[in-house]
């Protein structure tokens, strides 16, 4: 073998593995770019999902408001002289003095 032949054996050697090198980097590449849309993937179906609960939870949070607000309405009420006579009428029975009852026969 002369001096030629091996450093062109060397240089084919080199190139050879230059190229093993870089298949193998572009295929770490793909593999990590792969792996990253897989996740990238999976978080935007969670995200999705979070938004749709946290759609409900709003609605879930006005619809107590306003039922907050019914209660708070409610107690006031509750503490009217309207409120008295009528449940005294309903439940008691109760009548003013000058009142009659009329009933159908």
């Amino acid at each position: 073998m002369t001096a030629v032949q091996g450093t062109n054996s060397r240089r084919q050697m080199a190139r050879k593995n230059r190229r093993t090198i870089k298949t193998l980097a572009l295929i770490l590449f793909a593999v990590i770019l792969g792996s990253l849309l897989f996740q990238l993937h999976s978080l935007y179906g969670k995200y999705s999902s979070y938004r749709q609960r946290e759609a409900t939870v709003k609605e879930q949070i006005a619809q107590q408001k306003e039922k907050q607000q019914d209660l708070k309405d409610y107690e006031k009420y509750t503490k009217t002289k309207e409120y008295t006579e009528s449940t005294a009428r309903s439940k008691l029975g109760l009548l003013y003095d000058n009142e009659k009852i009329f009933k159908e026969k």
